[in-house]
């Protein structure tokens, strides 16, 4: 048996069970939801996952996403084993991170999977390996196309910077690093709103992609004052983003609000995180401003977060 307990990178944990049963078939239960497979269907449904991917054919990725709930899994499953997979399984998870909300539920939630069956497999995967079968379940569940940044934040835990070239790195930050979350309570699925981004800059990609450029800049400034603890100026590059993030399409009404609470609450800054459309807000805070932030958060109809920072990534127990 193997069990995975993981950080989302703000203390909040999902955790994943698994078991080797008797007979054949796979168990899977993950809250409301449960269902049995084969390990005929689990081979199967990779090879149409690849079949998809290679074709760019992602609204069949979105709708097998949509009708079957734990096909990213399985898709980790077949991937990491591939014709060794074992004959009977039972995976089981339990999260206090909330799902749609821009946290990375799902991609800690498949980065604890991987942890829990590595010890299964004959042959010890490498970081990169893990790295690789966790973000195949993003990938399903936001709909063909995902960054990997949920995944390794999971993997390694702490303070990371993620380019999309190969594995993230930690970086270092001052003492003082707060945050504070906001959760609009709107949800939004990732691969709905992924898909709208492809299709905005498809129409004009040669100027909409500035846009995605000036987010790498602001990601590249940030880094020098995070670990000199210029909070003030992080602060302006947050905003800054949300700014650009609402030009792009993915902020809504709820997030626009939280926003505008935190900054005149006394917040350095604020922006939405993950894919956008709902889910929730990030604000850079002092401890002198944190409690003003989180109570101006809850009263513009949020539910306010205080997280850990820095905390470690995942582990098997």
């Amino acid at each position: 048996m193997g069990q995975a307990a993981l950080s989302a990178g703000v203390g909040l944990y999902a955790t994943c069970r698994v078991t080797e049963t008797e007979g054949e078939g796979y168990a899977f239960r993950s809250g409301n939801h449960e269902q049995n497979a084969t390990r005929k269907s689990l081979l199967s449904l990779a090879k149409r996952v690849d079949a998809y991917r290679e074709g760019e054919d992602y609204q069949a990725i979105q709708a097998l996403a949509a009708e079957d709930y734990f096909a990213p899994s399985k898709y980790i499953l077949a991937s990491a084993f591939g014709e060794k997979l074992p004959p009977s399984l039972r995976i089981e998870w339990e999260s206090e991170i909330p799902s749609s909300s821009g946290l990375g539920s799902g991609g800690a939630a498949f980065t604890a999977l991987v942890a829990a069956v590595s010890p299964l497999i004959p042959d010890a995967p490498t970081m990169e390996q893990r790295a690789a079968w966790a973000h195949r379940g993003d990938i399903i569940a936001h709909g063909g196309v995902a960054s990997a940044l949920d995944t390794q934040t999971s993997l390694f835990g702490g303070v990371i910077r993620y380019t999309g070239r190969g594995l993230a790195e930690r970086i270092p930050y001052a003492p003082g690093l707060s945050i504070l979350i906001g959760d609009t309570g709107a949800v939004a699925a990732t691969s709905a709103v992924n898909g709208q981004v492809r299709e905005w800059l498809a129409a004009k990609p040669e100027s909409r992609m500035r846009y995605f450029e000036t987010i790498g800049a602001l990601g590249r400034a940030a880094l020098p004052l995070m670990e000199r603890g210029e909070w003030e100026e992080l602060g302006r590059l947050f905003t800054l983003n949300q700014l650009v993030l609402e030009k792009i399409g993915v902020s809504c009404p709820e997030i626009e609000a939280l926003v505008e609470a935190a900054l005149g609450a006394g917040a350095y800054g604020a922006k939405l995180s993950g894919s956008g459309g709902g889910g929730i807000v990030i604000a850079l805070v002092s401890e002198e401003t944190k409690a003003a932030v989180a109570e101006a958060m809850r009263a513009a109809g949020g539910t306010a977060y205080t997280p850990e920072v820095g905390v470690p990534g995942v582990c098997v127990v």
